[in-house]
């Protein structure tokens, strides 16, 4: 499992052609309250509603969101052309989801995995390319306000390196994590930007790495799951004395983590359940001084969670799939997980994120075959 879905990228997958399909909607706004609504009235109530989204390819998908604030949010991903994956932005402007161009020279397979906004001049989008060689190479692109342009990492150290989450606090930290393969085993990768360059950045031992949450003071956490093998749920910090690993973590995979307070952070994935669910998903809480499992609902089939929105003590969403065909919605009321309701859809769910300071959630995936976007409130 690579990005958001899954932790390998496919050469043979990527460039692959599929059937001719174009998709073509105009993005509407959410249909529940509006903004002023939003804010005039403590009582609002909100509903997930699925807007198609605007592109002009032969199947997609978006495996990231982040928002800066009502007007201004991004998604990335990727669509797949007759010839080979390219990389898909897409930006919301308060009224509609559009396409924005991306680097498309040359013959690579690009995709983008995960999306950070910091200001309207300063997003940051990462993710994978298979280059001429046919080594998977990591993709570093950022948007200043005009364009994207594709900005160097550092020189690749094996043949196949991922960067499958991005977060940070300032247009001068930014960290990106993910994985690379200099054998036959994988192991984390992390990069850092310091407002200057990106730089590689000394790792967790073991596994992969597809979470990280950066944005707030006192640690950078990361999320992933252990080498092949031990098949247990990874969850590191890094502070000034270099990265801790819990030990005391389920056998699992973790995919997103969101921490709102030092001592509010929740991170999801899915663990192995008995015949028929195979899996089912997890979800972990730290209160600030440990990380403990909070039950999710019995759903009778197999479901995972892939992103996570943490939004009070009260509140708090995770997004993923049932069967890996339908979108799962889980929202916590602050005592227990409970399944929300989902539009007549099919696909799944990567990743959700909340509008700052509002009652807005975008979430986004696929929609097989195309790009997914459901907005609430």
């Amino acid at each position: 499992m690579a990005g958001r879905r899954s932790t390998r990228v496919s050469s043979a997958l990527l460039v692959a052609a599929l059937p001719a399909l174009v998709l073509e909607a105009a993005l509407l706004p959410p249909a529940a309250a509006t903004a002023s609504a939003v804010h005039s009235s403590p009582q609002v109530i909100c509903s997930w509603s699925v807007s198609p989204a605007h592109v002009h390819a032969v199947s997609g998908t978006l495996e990231s969101v982040d928002a800066l604030s009502a007007d201004d949010a991004w998604a990335v991903g990727s669509i797949q052309t007759q010839r080979r994956a390219l990389p898909l932005a897409e930006h919301w402007d308060g009224t509609a989801w559009t396409p924005v161009p991306t680097p498309t020279a040359g013959r690579y397979v690009r995709v983008l995995h995960a999306v950070l906004t910091l200001a309207p001049d300063d997003v940051w989008a990462v993710g994978s390319q298979i280059v001429a060689t046919g080594a998977v190479q990591t993709l570093i692109e950022h948007w200043d306000g005009t364009q994207w342009s594709i900005v160097p990492g550092p020189h690749p150290r094996s043949d196949h390196e991922e960067l499958l989450a991005v977060s940070g606090r300032s247009a001068s930290s930014v960290w990106a994590v993910g994985y690379e393969e200099p054998g036959l085993s994988p192991l984390p990768l992390v990069m850092h930007w310091n407002g200057t360059r990106w730089y590689v950045a000394p790792a967790p031992a073991g596994g992969t790495l597809q979470g990280v949450a950066a944005r707030y003071a006192g640690g950078i956490w990361a999320v992933g799951t252990s080498a092949p093998g031990d098949s247990q749920a990874l969850l590191a910090v890094r502070n000034s004395a270099g990265w801790s690993v819990d030990d005391a973590t389920p056998p699992a995979e973790l995919a997103a983590i969101a921490w709102r307070r030092p001592f509010d952070a929740w991170a999801v994935g899915y663990t192995t359940a008995p015949a028929p669910a195979y899996q089912k998903p997890l979800a972990m809480h730290w209160d600030g001084t440990q990380w403990s499992t909070a039950p999710t609902p019995t759903l009778h089939q197999s479901a995972e969670l892939r992103g996570v929105a943490a939004i009070s003590p009260n509140e708090a969403w995770a997004v993923g799939s049932r069967n890996f065909t339908h979108p799962l919605l889980l929202r916590w009321n602050g005592t227990t997980w409970r399944v929300a309701a989902v539009p007549p859809v099919g696909g799944y769910l990567d990743d959700v994120a909340r509008v700052p300071d509002s009652h807005q959630l975008w979430a986004v995936g696929s929609g097989a075959p195309g790009p997914l976007v459901m907005g609430y409130c």
